[in-house]
């Protein structure tokens, strides 16, 4: 087995690190202070799990050079296709993203953003005729990333779960039985901007037409299938574009 390079043994110490404080802060504690856990107090904890709790799960699995936003799926330019590229967690697929920045040959486009499927089988998305399928780690650049492009965020409206009821009930999965997959809660993928700081206090709903914050932010909602003109006609903001859409 080849040596670990320097920046995979510094990525492994912090996630021994953050491992290690998730395992002392879920010592036992007292029977008052578990019968209190409910859904929506931030906390993803057992019995807790994305599918009966995505206000709180998953919880942040990585360091925090990772930017980590559960229910995000940041977009950019794909310098390492995530439908070929699968990872057993979301901190592999982060330690990955930082791998490909460090490799001189990947100069031109480093890797710095990055997003994983943590939903098994498979991860909802409104791109119908792919399958996206649990552990896809899709490496991205994006041109600004401080002001990073996103095509879904946070909870998912009560208008657009509707509107898009049937987009994955229709068609085969790839072992060849039919598509039932309803459309959830929450953004079904896990991402991060690398070095970002999210402030987690702030929630997110994608809805039809874009995304709107707790704080009161709204963004109309980049696609990446459509062109770069397209986009700005339905009033994405210029700066958010750069290269990482259809020329």
């Amino acid at each position: 087995m080849p040596p670990k390079s320097q920046v995979q043994l510094q990525f492994e110490d912090a996630v021994a690190q953050l491992l290690g404080h998730a395992t002392s802060s879920t010592s036992p504690q007292s029977s008052s202070s578990v019968s209190t856990r409910r859904c929506g107090d931030g906390r993803c904890e057992p019995p807790e799990t994305s599918t009966s709790c995505g206000a709180d799960c998953p919880a942040v699995s990585t360091p925090a050079q990772c930017g980590e936003e559960p229910h995000s799926d940041p977009g950019g330019y794909a310098v390492v296709w995530g439908a070929s590229h699968k990872v057993a967690t979301a901190a592999e697929c982060c330690q990955r993203c930082s791998e490909h920045a460090a490799n001189p040959r990947n100069s031109k486009r480093p890797c710095n953003s990055w997003v994983w499927c943590h939903e098994s089988p498979q991860c909802w998305a409104l791109d119908t005729g792919n399958w996206h399928a649990f552990g896809e780690c899709w490496l991205k650049w994006q041109a600004d990333p401080q002001h990073p492009l996103y095509g879904q965020r946070g909870a998912y409206s009560a208008e657009f779960r509707t509107k898009h009821w049937r987009a994955h009930l229709t068609g085969k999965s790839p072992d060849g039985t039919r598509r039932n997959l309803s459309v959830p809660t929450h953004v079904p993928w896990t991402g991060g901007i690398m070095g970002a700081r999210v402030d987690r206090s702030v929630t997110w709903e994608t809805g039809l037409e874009g995304m709107r914050s707790s704080a009161g932010k709204a963004v109309v909602m980049w696609r990446a299938w459509e062109t770069k003109e397209q986009n700005l006609a339905r009033g994405v903001p210029p700066e958010q574009m750069g290269l990482a859409a259809k020329p």
